[in-house]
Order: C-alpha cells, then structure tokens, then sequence
C-alpha cells in the first residue's frame, strides 16, 4: 500500500472536519445557543478551510500555504489537528536548535480513580487538584520549608496535557499526559496485569497515591529522541489536544466545551527550561519556485479550481491574471527556463 500524499491526507482529515463541524454547530444553535456567542462567530466556524491553497516547490516539498481556519480548536477537528502539528514541530525545533539530544525523556501518563456515577465536572476537579499538588512540589523543591523532595525534580522540563476521553464502561476518563526530560536514566518496571502490559515508576506511583490519596494508575515509558529520530508515536499524546474526537458523539463534546468555557481549565502546560519557549522564526519559501493550485469545499467534498492554477518564480512573484493554465510539467519546464 503507497503511502498518501500531503494533498491527500489533508483533503480527508478536512472533509471529516467539515461534517463534524457541521453537526457541532447545528447541535449548538438548538441545544447550546450561548456558546456560539454571536453571528460573527458562527459564520466564521462555517467558513472554516473552506478554501485551501497548497504550493507544490520545486525540491518535491508540498505544504498547504495559506486556509481560512477559525481557530476555535476547542472543538473544531481542523484547527485542533493544526494546532498539534505546529506543537510538535516546535518541539522538534526547540530540540535542534538548543541540541539537547543527551538528555533522557520520558512520556508519563497519570489517572485517577472514579466512577460511573461521578460527574465530568467532579473528576476533571480531581484531576486538576491534584496536578496543582504535584506542580507545587516541583516548583518549591529548592526552598528549605519543603520537607518532601518531588520525584519529578529529576526532570530539567516538563510538558504535560490533560486529555478527556468517554466510553460506556469507564464513562468520562480525564488524564495527565506528561512529556519530560531527564539527566538520569530513570528505573521503569514492567508489571503485567491482567488486561495489559504496565510500564511505571514506583517512587513516582507512590508520590501519585499521596497526592491523590486514591488513585495508583499510572505509566511511564522511555522515549527515543535523537538528531535522527522522533517517537512521535508517544510525542503526539502530549501535544494534542484536550478532545479526543474519536470517542465523543457532540452532545458529549459539547458538554466538554461548555465546562471548558465556564470554568476556563488549563489543559496544556510547560515547566523547567520549556516555560515560555521561544524559537527563531523559520525560513520563508517565497524566494522558491513553485505551483499553486486552489481547492474549495463544495456539495460535502473539494473541488480544484483548475482556472486559477498560478506559477510563480522568483523573477515572476507578481500574480499575472492572464496566465494561461497549463500541465504540471510545463509549469516546471517553465520554472527552470525562469530560473537560468
């Protein structure tokens, strides 16, 4: 089986976009009129990646340029999905540009206890009750008042998300997904349970139950990032983002949304030599050659606009309205003539 393209990765994650976000919004105007808050911001959800525009350059790299996204990630499978591709490209960046390829990182996972008959307000409290203790401890390790020392002081970063999932059996399943990074080669034990295979730490599963007074769920794995490789298999479970679409039929997800909304929780955050990351600005791709093709979301699926099909160059970066469309291999055959 060959492996899609970008073009056509992106066309289907956006097409799914578009019925969820349709659902989303007709199940919001009926039920949850006050999360839409106005016109403006219902029109500019439905006008979302209506139109995209991808750029094919002349080194075979295909990017998609410029989209009218909304921005509402929250609950928009588009944006959300963009959002987690820029966090990990950034992280990937962060990790070059600062080479801290020596270091051990780890991807931690923490749960609490609960029950069908608990309310998602209540475990999400929980949960953020006790990632506040756990930070807290972190951040005053270095104070003489602290008696207790943190095991996650052996961390030089962290980057941690919750992510709420639901299913009949367990009901709503809050968790902390934590991405960190270590100087030490840390234990890991493997236990083996009954349903699966358990990856964990017993000095942090204890700190865990004393926190939490309850809960001993947890799991951690060590991850493998180098100058060569990323394990985004593990990476993506942080950066993504809070909504696991996959599992949430929209009366569920909305109820997610307006809890979200009312309450105002923070779902991601970083700690350590990753609090308030920056990064120097990328290269710009303009002074390359390239195609440009339009594509618009008509009658449940994308439609290419062939009529305004453009080749730009670098000599050539002004839009020239009586281009005449032609084949791909003109367009290239064109480019090289330009560019020599």
């Amino acid at each position: 089986m060959q492996n899609k393209s970008l073009l056509e990765r992106t066309l289907a994650k956006m097409e799914k976009s578009q019925q969820k976000k349709k659902e989303v919004v007709e199940y919001m105007q009926l039920h949850k009129p006050h999360l839409l808050w106005s016109v403006f911001k219902t029109n500019r959800i439905k006008d979302c990646c209506n139109v995209l525009m991808f750029r094919d350059y002349l080194n075979w790299e295909q990017k998609l340029y410029k989209a009218n996204f909304c921005k509402y990630d929250k609950f928009c499978l588009a944006c959300s999905t963009r959002r987690s591709i820029r966090m990990i490209q950034r992280f990937e960046q962060w990790i070059q540009q600062y080479q801290l390829y020596n270091k051990h990182r780890y991807h931690i996972t923490l749960t609490v206890k609960h029950n069908r008959n608990q309310s998602l307000k209540t475990v999400l409290n929980k949960l953020c009750s006790a990632k506040e203790k756990l930070w807290k401890r972190y951040r005053n390790w270095k104070r003489t008042s602290q008696k207790t020392k943190s095991f996650m002081n052996y961390f030089d970063w962290i980057i941690s998300s919750i992510e709420v999932t639901y299913n009949e059996r367990n009901w709503w399943h809050p968790h902390i997904h934590i991405l960190a990074c270590s100087d030490y080669e840390l234990p890991i034990v493997v236990e083996y349970p009954w349903w699966k295979e358990t990856h964990l730490n017993k000095e942090l599963q204890k700190e865990w139950y004393d926190v939490t007074w309850d809960s001993y769920q947890i799991s951690m794995r060590k991850i493998r990032v180098d100058q060569w490789y990323f394990d985004r298999n593990w990476i993506w479970e942080v950066f993504k983002y809070a909504v696991k679409f996959s599992t949430l039929d929209v009366p569920h997800l909305v109820d997610l949304i307006e809890l979200q909304h009312n309450r105002k929780y923070h779902f991601f955050s970083t700690y350590g030599i990753f609090r308030w990351w920056r990064l120097d600005k990328e290269d710009k791709w303009e002074d390359k050659g390239f195609v440009e093709k339009t594509l618009t979301y008509f009658e449940n699926e994308y439609i290419e606009d062939n009529d305004d099909l453009e080749t730009k160059t670098p000599n050539d970066k002004n839009n020239n309205p009586n281009k005449t469309p032609m084949g791909i291999q003109q367009v290239y055959d064109e480019i090289f003539r330009n560019m020599n």
